[in-house]
């Protein structure tokens, strides 16, 4: 386990390595390092460790505070085993270095019901699995399971034009997902809070829920 300057963080950035953001969404959407994608050590976190990246991968981690220690030991039980360390002094530290860095825009479900009739380039993306997709969903929303997310044909079908607003069932995924669009390269990325919990229950939203097959 490793600790690295800001300095030593920024050179060991490669196209080739996956840097691991393991602070809570809340957190990670309002600033993070470019390219990081966020697996918070909340939620079901090994679940989408081992979907979402190979074991063969190597790996920067920025973790919150006092994290370090656990956060690596927890990964390696997981068998990746090419940890290459982590950011000293976390997000704070690259901050303050005056490092660039990017965020991700949270909404409400209210403000995307008043945005839904007025942008024209509004795109509605549903990473729920399937079968939640298909249970019930924002009307005209389109169906990116996060699991299928880092597959390059998936990526390839978003409309990198498009104002994306991405939900999931309660705001978890949708932070994972929205970090990955990011580091593919899309920048009109909104994360709706609250999930489509929030979004069932919010008023001027449709909602559709498809008719059982007999």
């Amino acid at each position: 386990m490793k600790a690295l300057s800001v300095t030593e963080f920024e050179q060991a950035k490669k196209e080739d390595i996956i840097i691991i953001d393991t602070r809570p969404s809340t957190t990670f959407t309002l600033g993070f390092v470019p390219g990081s994608v966020n697996i918070g050590n909340n939620g079901q976190w090994a679940q989408w460790a081992e979907q979402l990246i190979s074991k063969d991968k190597h790996i920067l981690f920025i973790t919150p505070k006092g994290e370090e220690a656990a956060t690596v030991k927890a990964w390696k039980a997981l068998e990746y085993i090419h940890i290459d360390g982590y950011l000293k002094g976390g997000y704070d530290t690259w901050q303050e270095a005056g490092k660039p860095i990017d965020m991700i825009i949270d909404i409400t479900s209210d403000e995307l019901a008043l945005d839904i009739p007025f942008d024209d380039k509004l795109s509605i993306i549903d990473v729920r699995k399937e079968d939640e997709f298909d249970a019930a969903h924002v009307k005209d929303a389109e169906n990116f399971p996060l699991a299928k997310l880092t597959d390059t044909f998936q990526i390839a079908q978003l409309d990198d034009e498009a104002n994306m607003y991405v939900y999931c069932g309660g705001g978890y995924r949708s932070v994972i997902a929205c970090s990955i669009m990011k580091k593919e390269g899309f920048h009109n990325v909104r994360n709706v809070l609250g999930g489509f919990t929030a979004i069932k229950d919010t008023p001027n939203l449709a909602i559709e829920v498809p008719k059982k097959k007999k």
